[in-house]
């Protein structure tokens, strides 16, 4: 009887490690998600306007959800540019290619990563951005790390985050850990009602 316990206790330590080591993205109903009550406080609009995303660009969002901001992105950089949707979440993986080929929009491609790489292509990037995604990551410095390859001479990383996370008094989460990534901080836009948007260039 013993004996049987042991092996479950052992069994029980063995799963816990397991998902500590591969952790499982949170799975949504993104179907449900109103998009226009956050582009409401979070307009994508806006936010492409202060980060410089422009016609015929290149750009990548890591953990794009439901693609509410990379379908629009999508738009406006147009048919001669190219967005790269990328998450860890298999929920969200089919519900936006399901939801190009039904929108139409052939530009944006979906790419699965991992917790540590966004696996965009090398060199090929004008933009990549973070919309509330960087609080969920497990391990943000790698994963900044890993954004820098893919990012073109002169392209930009973008993190958008609630104006509260990662703040303490004379310290910042998210430019301490993009400076240990190799990022130097252009600015902080500050014009959102919820979200301060960092601006950062490779070093």
């Amino acid at each position: 009887m013993n004996h049987i316990i042991y092996r479950i206790l052992v069994l029980i330590v063995f799963i816990g490690m397991l998902v500590s080591l591969f952790p499982m993205a949170q799975e949504y109903d993104w179907a449900s998600i109103d998009e226009e009550r956050f582009e409401s406080f979070q307009p994508t609009e806006k936010i492409m306007d202060i980060i410089g995303v422009k016609r015929e660009m290149t750009v990548g969002e890591v953990g794009a959800g439901g693609g509410r901001v990379a379908i629009r992105v999508a738009k406006r950089v147009g048919q001669s540019g190219k967005v790269y949707a990328n998450d860890i979440s298999v929920s969200a993986l089919q519900y936006m290619r399901d939801r190009i080929k039904m929108e139409n929009i052939p530009n944006m491609e979906v790419i699965e990563g991992t917790v540590t790489d966004p696996r965009f292509p090398k060199e090929e990037l004008d933009v990549v951005y973070l919309t509330n995604t960087y609080r969920h990551l497990d391990k943000p410095v790698e994963i900044l790390k890993n954004i820098k390859p893919s990012l073109k001479i002169g392209g930009k990383l973008a993190i958008i985050e609630l104006k509260r996370y990662g703040r303490t008094e004379g310290s910042n989460e998210i430019t301490r850990n993009a400076g240990l990534a190799g990022y130097t901080l252009i600015k902080v836009d500050k014009s959102l009602p919820r979200d301060d948007i960092y601006i950062f260039e490779h070093k």
